[in-house]
């Protein structure tokens, strides 16, 4: 059994429980940014509904961006009116916006610290994000050098990761703060790994697949 379908089968599970005890039931919102591999940052802001102390299940809204991308897609024409042909820098660096339904299990509080408990998290998930890319391609004029700018897009193939995010968390009363180590099979490049000009393969150019690691930082309270 694969892992998504096994995290979509605990989702269903958790989201199932009647065991809820009313007092325990409680909601989190939060905010969290953190660095990822592939030179990218990431935000994202959650919210959580517990079913008890230590069992909930929720959704994030984030986006990440890249930074630095030293892989431009960029080819020669040999012959017509263009010369050569490249992605266009603004689109060369990977940015896309994701929603990812997550659970939430927390262990009882560990250490204690004066007023604030230390305790553990882990927070699997589904990040999904939009099929659809658009970008421009810049074509050189052979004889005056100006680009002229053309709109491609494509359909990704791969559109939706698994995402697991483990966390060292402080809270105090109703706030607190985390922070974490997340390991995922996304791929940052795959919204334009599809695409193709002048017979060259933008999945040529790119690195190949690897698991996707992050660390984090993340701030939120109970409210």
């Amino acid at each position: 059994m694969s892992i998504m379908k096994q995290i979509i089968i605990i989702v269903l599970a958790v989201m199932s429980l009647n065991i809820r005890a009313q007092d325990n039931i409680s909601n989190e919102l939060s905010v969290s940014g953190g660095l990822m591999t592939g030179c990218a940052c990431d935000m994202r802001l959650s919210y959580i509904h517990y079913i008890n102390k230590y069992v909930g299940y929720g959704a994030a809204f984030g986006i990440y961006k890249q930074w630095h991308n030293d892989y431009l897609p960029h080819g020669d024409i040999e012959s017509g009116k263009w010369s050569s042909w490249n992605l266009n820098e603004k689109d060369n660096k990977m940015e896309k916006l994701y929603i990812e339904p997550t659970l939430s299990f927390k262990t009882p509080a560990l250490i204690h610290f004066g007023s604030w408990d230390m305790g553990l998290q882990a927070e699997p998930g589904v990040m999904i994000q939009i099929p659809y890319t658009f970008v421009d391609v810049d074509y050189i004029d052979r004889n005056t050098s100006v680009s002229y700018e053309k709109g491609r897009s494509a359909h990704a193939s791969d559109w939706y990761f698994w995402d697991l995010r483990t966390m060292l968390r402080f809270s105090s009363d109703d706030i607190f703060i985390a922070v974490g180590y997340g390991i995922s099979n996304l791929d940052i490049y795959s919204s334009c790994r599809s695409m193709s000009v002048e017979g060259t393969s933008f999945n040529s150019v790119y690195p190949s697949k690897k698991l996707n690691h992050s660390i984090f930082i993340k701030v939120g309270a109970t409210i």
